[in-house]
């Protein structure tokens, strides 16, 4: 039995022809998109999963609720909260403290190179997490002072292989040796944390001073981990942390929370001041390109329903046949079922087919082949098998009913026509499937258009043409000065300055007091950077009232200050300059007000920052280029920086592509919609197409009277255009409110966002109608400059 429904499932899919590689390729296409799809969104969705304890590991993170400033979650909290709450709270079993020092000068012997990512942890660190060691003892790698662990690549580039590296000593940062204790596996599974190189934060008996900024309650600047007895507890802990806070004389502004490890990935857009999440997700970009995988295959579907449901009146004397000689309907449904389903596994085969040859000129996140990453999973195996059957029974199971339900007598005496019910349907789907594909259309147009703004905004400083040279140990940091009258001699540089690190870089915090502001209210946290007086002008920034900073005046570094106009708004000023800010003791006098300039993600709202006066010694040098001859301005400054800076490793990167990382989400969220939404578009006009292709084979006859007695084919275009017209035209009218608050609520997430105007819904109307009459021209044109004596003689 099941041999005879393969064989006449595989004749009638020949038999079809046109509408069988209709429905066949717009199936390939929806399933191949969605295991597209379902491979970034498992990756996304996969981050820190491979941690046996996961459900018990939370992120500390600190909540600011200072005066001036809008709430905000921060990525790091005070250094004493770890060793308090793992002390002090039962339902805590372990903590880990950690900081990301990023790139560090790394010297073995002779050579000297940058690490990409370092971090500095507590012994704990392999008590909470699975990373795997090579070799190495997971308890004790960590648990003395000046101790490190390399992944087995950075410990082949360091010592030029990974098997005798135990034991071997390098310094960092020209300050310090360490120890190799122990080989990590180079990391593959998906992780916040990106690491090369890990090293103790474990103070000897002389480091006094590490001992007590670990239990210090007076700053914000460690990443802390928290694994609970149980999950459960979360919010327990959460209270039971707020009392210890105060009893440290931490101030009521400052409050704690607990971040679940598996939200630490998706939900970091609403984070600030966190630099050791790497490769930073965003929850709602998952569920767009879920419900975008959804709507391809819907897409799909509908197709093979339409067409289906259209080859009805064709197949109405096979299936009247089969029941005069004894077919049941439950035999029919499952011939027709059956149908359904082969076609469908033969979309899936044709899909894979389709993945593979993609894999060449689509970037995903993974590191193995896409045909191995699913089918070496069990579960994704299981759900590419069970989605496909499923997707064939609903595909199939209308057609497969109605076909079943033919009144055999009838349809021989020659009387079958169309059922209204059957049009109707086809009408509901061909409107389902333009509103999906007008509604993704819009939708790309504002997701592309607030990109563009984003991109395009006044940020209050200039990013081009300018290079970001760090100064990541104080050696470095020493020669600033040297490195800045140098650079500046080049012919091909135009600016030269110093800073503690460039806009979108992230910035530290700070606490102080305006003028007005009694010690026994709270200080305000604002945000703080360092910078000379030649730092203003190389970068474009804009002094709106009073000065920049001068050396001329001497008292410049202790005693003056410049602020942003959104801290002047915040209190309330009308004149800011010559006001007081109070930082501790330290009194400063506000010199001069810049123009707001944006320094983080377009969805944080400009927030309060002072600008403290430092010639030298500050982390990074920024060169402005001339556009004339840069590749050889580069190599200059390449020569000069090995003059200066003799054995140290040269390294830079463009401050615009460096500012740029901010938006890499948006970005790629922008691309993959893009794509996805033209490919939902061709899959509608596909089955548009063939249902089109039927209508203008029905109407044979009819056109052919029309024709004889004088229709133009203008008219007949018109007339065989004019239904898909006003379904394209309803499918607007569905779409539109849906797609308008869709991206209304997505521009939210956005402190500074486009405005959605009219006109883009207009011109996805457009471009739909346009799509859909192009798609359908073929069969009516065809159709209407076809010889009527031979329609009407074949008929």
């Amino acid at each position: 039995m099941l041999r005879n429904y393969l064989q006449m499932a595989f004749r009638s899919t020949l038999k079809s022809g046109l509408t069988s590689f209709i429905n066949l390729f717009g199936l390939a296409i929806g399933i191949g998109c969605s295991l597209l799809i379902f491979i970034y969104v498992n990756h996304e969705i996969s981050y820190d999963q491979f941690h046996t304890k996961a459900d018990r590991i939370f992120r500390v993170l600190s909540i600011d609720e200072a005066l001036g400033v809008s709430n905000s979650m921060v990525g790091i909290t005070m250094p004493g909260v770890g060793a308090a709450i793992k002390t002090q709270l039962p339902e805590v079993e372990n903590t880990v403290r950690m900081q990301q020092v990023g790139q560090a000068l790394l010297t073995y012997e002779d050579n000297s190179f940058y690490t990409e990512n370092t971090l500095r942890a507590e012994h704990s660190f392999f008590e909470i997490f699975d990373y795997e060691l090579k070799t190495g003892d997971r308890t004790t790698v960590l648990s003395a002072p000046y101790k490190a662990v390399m992944t087995e690549s950075m410990a082949a580039k360091t010592f030029g292989t990974d098997t005798d590296a135990i034991g071997k000593t390098f310094t960092l940062n020209n300050q310090q040796e360490y120890e190799i204790t122990g080989i990590l596996k180079d990391q593959d599974k998906p992780s916040h944390l990106q690491f090369d190189l890990i090293y103790s934060m474990y103070p000897a008996q002389s480091d006094s001073g590490l001992v007590q900024y670990l239990s210090s309650f007076n700053n914000i600047s460690m990443t802390t981990y928290a694994l609970l007895k149980d999950p459960a507890m979360e919010t327990s802990v959460e209270e039971k942390i707020e009392p210890i806070l105060r009893e440290n004389e931490v101030p009521d502004m400052w409050k704690v929370t607990l971040q679940p490890l598996k939200d630490t990935h998706l939900n970091a857009s609403h984070v600030i001041f966190d630099r050791i999440n790497q490769n930073k997700g965003d929850a709602s970009y998952i569920y767009s390109l879920s419900a975008i995988a959804i709507f391809v295959l819907l897409i799909a579907a509908f197709n093979f329903m339409n067409l289906a449901t259209a080859r009805s009146t064709k197949r109405a004397r096979e299936v009247s046949m089969r029941k005069v000689m004894g077919a049941g309907k439950n035999q029919l449904i499952l011939q027709h079922l059956g149908e359904s389903i082969f076609m469908a596994f033969s979309a899936l085969v044709v899909a894979l087919i389709l993945v593979a040859i993609t894999n060449s000129f689509v970037t995903l996140p993974i590191s193995e082949a896409p045909l191995i990453y699913l089918f070496t999973n069990p579960i994704s195996l299981t759900g590419i098998l069970g989605g496909t059957l499923l997707l064939g029974i609903l595909s199939g199971l209308y057609p497969a009913f109605m076909l079943s339900s033919f009144e055999p007598i009838r349809v021989l005496k020659g009387n079958f026509t169309t059922s209204s019910k059957g049009v109707f349907l086809r009408r509901v789907l061909v409107i389902l499937q333009f509103a999906v594909s007008i509604a993704m259309i819009a939708g790309t147009a504002i997701v592309y258009k607030q990109l563009n703004y984003i991109k395009n905004k006044n940020l209050g400083f200039n990013k081009e043409q300018v290079l970001n040279i760090p100064l990541n140990n104080q050696q470095l940091a020493e020669s600033a000065e040297q490195l800045k009258n140098t650079f500046s001699q080049l012919p091909g540089v135009s600016g030269v300055a110093s800073a503690s690190s460039l806009p979108g870089q992230g910035f530290g915090r700070t606490g102080i007091r305006p003028e007005g502001v009694g010690q026994e209210e709270d200080p305000w946290i604002v945000s703080i950077m360092t910078f000379d007086e030649d730092f203003i002008e190389m970068l474009g920034m804009e002094i709106v009232t009073g000065r920049n900073f001068s050396a001329e005046f001497g008292t410049e570094q202790d005693k003056a200050v410049i602020i942003n106009e959104a801290l002047v708004n915040e209190l309330g000023w009308d004149e800011a300059i010559g006001k007081k800010l109070f930082m501790g003791e330290n009194e400063r006098t506000i010199v001069g007000v810049v123009k707001d300039f944006h320094f983080a993600s377009m969805r944080h709202k400009i927030e309060p920052i002072i600008m403290l006066y430092q010639p030298n010694a500050n982390g990074t040098v920024a060169v402005r280029l001339k556009l004339e001859n840069m590749g050889q301005t580069i190599a200059l400054i390449d020569d000069t920086w090995e003059e200066i800076n003799t054995g140290m490793p040269f390294e830079y990167t463009f401050f615009d592509e460096d500012f740029g990382q901010l938006f890499q989400s948006e970005e790629a969220f922008s691309d993959l919609i893009v794509n996805f939404t033209w490919l939902a578009i061709f899959i509608a006009c596909l089955g548009l197409f063939g249902l089109a292709s039927f209508i203008a084979e029905q109407k044979t006859k009819e056109i052919g009277i029309r024709k004889v007695l004088g229709s133009s084919v203008s008219r007949i275009v018109a007339m065989l255009s004019k239904e898909f017209a006003i379904l394209v035209i309803i499918a607007n009218g569905i779409a539109w409110p849906i797609a308008w608050y869709a991206m209304e609520n997505w521009l939210q997430d956005f402190e500074y966002r486009t405005v959605i105007h009219l006109s883009t819904f207009l011109l996805a109307g457009v471009i739909s109608l346009a799509i859909a009459l192009l798609t359908v021209s073929y069969h009516s044109i065809k159709a209407a400059i076809a010889n009527p004596v031979k329609s009407l003689r074949d008929d």
